[in-house]
């Protein structure tokens, strides 16, 4: 199984980077959230020095397979507080993942938070997901350790709103000094998490059609720094017209809200 540090590893200099999609971070082919985390490290690769991750937008625009694919990062609008730079992903002279990152070296500020945290057990108070379910059919789930605030197995009725609560952190890593890495898990939950919430949220789970990310738009609200276990409160609220709407907040163990965000899901029958 390769690790996240590892699977999200960028080989150049300058601007131009090679990365290796590894088959086991797939849920229906490479996973959006681990395209985007490549995404992000490229970024600080080129980011100015002492810079750390303000603001992530991803547009995900065609599927790649788990080969090697090319990272282009280029420095759009340089900055000693704020700067944007571009990132492109592509494949077999494909583009795979178009992305913007504002990035930042800003501390000084007001500090303000009206949303109230969530009163939740620590994840030690909770059952991991392997004792309440056998083992998920995606390769990608086998990096992730979750304990949910609560479940509901496929024969149970779910939860009134398409909302879910759950502690999650990555096997076999260790947060380091690079807050783009660090950052990186953040987009791998707030990618994924929409569509497993909107599907357990109803009576009778869709089994015709899945619903891939078209896009993926992130704010990093403080430096995540050594937070290991992650909260994710994520949602689903709205499905019309082939659409499908969801996002989450990210928390650490000490409630502080680390990262918001959320995407569009495209229906795609399945069959």
């Amino acid at each position: 199984m390769t690790n996240f540090v590892d699977a999200t590893h960028l080989d150049g200099d300058d601007g131009r980077y090679t990365a290796n999609l590894h088959p086991d971070w797939e849920v229906w082919g490479p996973n959006g959230g681990y395209l985007s985390a490549i995404a992000l490290r490229a970024a600080g690769k080129v980011a100015p020095t002492g810079h750390r991750p303000a603001a992530y937008s991803g547009q995900y625009l065609s599927s790649p397979v788990s080969e090697a694919v090319i990272v282009e990062a280029e420095v759009v609008k340089p900055g000693r507080s704020a700067a944007l730079t571009n990132i492109r992903l592509t494949q077999n002279a494909r583009t795979v993942v178009q992305a913007q990152v504002w990035t930042t070296s800003r501390e000084a500020g007001p500090q303000r938070l009206d949303i109230e945290p969530p009163k939740v057990p620590a994840p030690g108070g909770l059952r991991p997901f392997e004792s309440y379910m056998a083992a998920e059919p995606h390769p990608f789930w086998s990096h992730m350790e979750g304990r949910p605030v609560q479940f509901f197995a496929d024969d149970e009725v779910g939860p009134q709103y398409a909302a879910a609560e759950c502690w999650y952190r990555i096997k076999d890593f260790q947060p380091t000094a690079d807050e783009f890495l660090n950052a990186g898990r953040m987009l791998l939950l707030i990618d994924t998490l929409p569509w497993p919430t909107f599907h357990r949220a109803h009576t009778e789970r869709p089994v015709s059609f899945i619903a891939p990310s078209l896009d993926l738009s992130v704010w990093f609200h403080q430096p995540i720094g050594d937070a290991d276990w992650l909260l994710a409160h994520s949602y689903a609220p709205v499905a019309n017209t082939g659409l499908i709407h969801g996002g989450a907040r990210i928390w650490s163990e000490d409630m502080r809200l680390l990262a918001s965000g959320g995407s569009q899901l495209l229906v795609v029958d399945a069959r």
